[in-house]
């Protein structure tokens, strides 16, 4: 397959290897001239300047998998529904009319279910603009004339994405209001595998959750992580940075039932493998 990835970034970045490791011919687009990996062909352009996408003809596969520039609603804009759109006209520019498109999504367009589950069926309600402008690049792909799934990821971590891991190393409170809510999770190899087994499958459901099989309650993961690394977990009265993050559990069964096997079931074995990783490099002479 001819694979198009826009947005090489942490995430993008492993799925264009991924893909690249499989077989296929991938390009990938960012903004800078940074280097792309090992075979994979760097198209410099900007999702927010269609006359800077300059795309290859003949794709069969489209991965939206761009970041927002700043935690603002303008980036957010800019970034999904104004970006999406840049490029799947560009797409159909190239004569890639008939490939399929996948939008790297959050789950964030569920909004607060008050701990329930919700799955891809549920009403989508998000309360906060990041989740606003999900749902509306979620509409762009829907209008557009492309075959496309919404991928709605969970909260992604992994190699250089331990925020949890270094608060708790630092001693930093976590706020008492939300430490039981629901949360969902994916570690970023599970989420750029999922996302290359959609892309070359034959299965193409119009939205699809990708998360863990397993939620947890923020206070379960902290106080495991606690006790591994031999620290204290602390909290405060003082409200979340990130207001409206919603208390549910998100079910994946529509993704395991596509095939797709987990190699990071739960939080335990993600987390326990990025311990195991720096223990590991912290040994090392």
């Amino acid at each position: 397959m001819r694979i198009l990835i826009a947005g090489l970034g942490d995430l993008g970045a492993k799925v264009a290897s991924l893909a690249a490791d499989g077989g296929h011919e991938v390009f990938g687009v960012r903004r800078s001239a940074a280097p792309a990996p090992p075979d994979v062909a760097l198209l410099q352009g900007d999702v927010t300047d269609p006359a800077s996408l300059i795309l290859p003809s003949a794709v069969d596969a489209v991965i939206y998998c761009v970041s927002a520039g700043a935690r603002e609603e303008g980036a957010y804009q800019d970034a999904y529904p104004i970006g999406l759109a840049n490029v799947l006209r560009a797409v159909k520019k190239s004569g890639s009319s008939g490939a399929r498109a996948l939008f790297v999504s959050s789950t964030g367009v569920y909004g607060d279910a008050e701990g329930d589950w919700v799955d891809e069926t549920t009403e989508v309600q998000p309360t906060t603009f990041t989740g606003r402008a999900m749902l509306e690049a979620e509409d762009v792909l829907r209008a557009s004339e492309f075959t496309g799934t919404s991928l709605r990821l969970g909260g992604i971590y992994g190699p250089g994405r331990t925020f949890l891991l270094d608060a708790l190393r630092s001693g930093r409170p976590f706020p008492a209001a939300t430490i039981e809510h629901w949360t969902n999770r994916i570690h970023r190899d599970d989420a750029a595998r999922a996302i290359v087994h959609l892309a070359t499958g034959s299965i193409q459901p119009p939205v699809l959750n990708v998360v863990d099989p397993h939620p947890a309650r923020r206070s379960d993961v902290l106080k495991w992580l606690a006790s591994r690394l031999n620290t204290q977990l602390l909290t405060s009265a003082a409200p979340p940075v990130r207001q409206g993050s919603g208390d549910r559990r998100v079910s994946c069964g529509r993704l395991a039932s596509t095939g797709f096997e987990f190699r990071y079931p739960s939080f335990r074995e993600g987390y326990g493998a990025l311990l195991d990783e720096r223990a590991t490099t912290d040994e090392a002479p």
